[in-house]
């Protein structure tokens, strides 16, 4: 009997947790607060994700986030002037005390203490208090895989997870897709792979291999097209259409 009292017990609290859990989501949605998106990875940028903040009349938080549909208008609210503020803004001349003005999805300006303000009552602001407001972060060295592997990454789901930690910039490796980018038409394809279906800026390292090391044309096309610079491997790499290169195939394309 004890024996069945456990079972059922192990099988009743989930079941519980889960009841539980439905009931606060509907609390949650029928708090009179207006909700308000918290998505502070990217400013400049501003990477095509919505999170929401809802608050319960016990002020708990629940995050959502939300797909935005237009991605040429992708913005953190819903207006095309507004202002974050925040008691740290992490600026080239160090931490300050603010807010950040956003036009347009660009930022206007950067404007410490409390002159910002005036008739704060004509402003669409968030503040923050004394959460971090950052720039977007730069991610040089990842691998989208997109076109040929986007079962093991895609630009959707790399780019998506890049906004969401914060990172507003991806620089992709010449190698795990395919055709691997070491031309400037496996470049092109690149390129058409991502249209449409990025949620960050990316950009595009080239790839140098044996077969266009001594092709300065070839490479200079590669460049020409787009690539930000040439990655290769003086080991195996793994994957057959990006060998490995040897110092005689690096010597030449530096001469050149």
């Amino acid at each position: 009997m004890e024996n069945l009292l456990l079972q059922l017990q192990w099988r009743l609290f989930p079941l519980l947790g889960l009841l539980l859990s439905f009931l606060f989501v509907l609390l949650s949605r029928s708090s009179p607060k207006a909700s308000q998106p918290l998505l502070l990875s990217s400013i400049s940028s501003l990477s095509c994700l919505f999170m929401k903040i809802s608050k319960s009349v016990d002020e708990a938080i629940r995050f959502s986030i939300l797909q935005v549909s237009d991605r040429s208008e992708c913005s953190l609210l819903p207006h095309s002037h507004y202002w974050i503020a925040s008691n740290r803004i992490v600026t080239t001349q160090g931490v300050v005390s603010g807010a950040v003005e956003v036009k347009e999805g660009k930022i206007a300006s950067v404007v410490k203490g409390e002159d910002w303000k005036g008739d704060s009552r004509t402003k669409q602001i968030i503040d923050y208090g004394d959460a971090v407001v950052m720039p977007g972060l730069v991610d040089v060295h990842v691998h989208l895989d997109d076109p040929g592997r986007t079962e093991w990454e895609g630009f959707p789901s790399g780019t998506k997870s890049a906004a969401a930690g914060g990172i507003t910039t991806l620089i992709d490796m010449p190698l795990n897709s395919f055709p691997s980018t070491v031309s400037s038409e496996t470049l092109r394809l690149k390129t058409e792979a991502a249209t449409d279906n990025i949620y960050v800026d990316v950009g595009f390292w080239g790839g140098l291999v044996p077969e266009n090391a001594f092709n300065a044309t070839s490479l200079e096309a590669l460049l020409s097209a787009g690539a930000l610079g040439l990655k290769s491997f003086m080991c195996p790499s793994g994957i057959n259409d990006f060998p490995m290169t040897n110092a005689s195939h690096i010597k030449v394309f530096l001469s050149s």
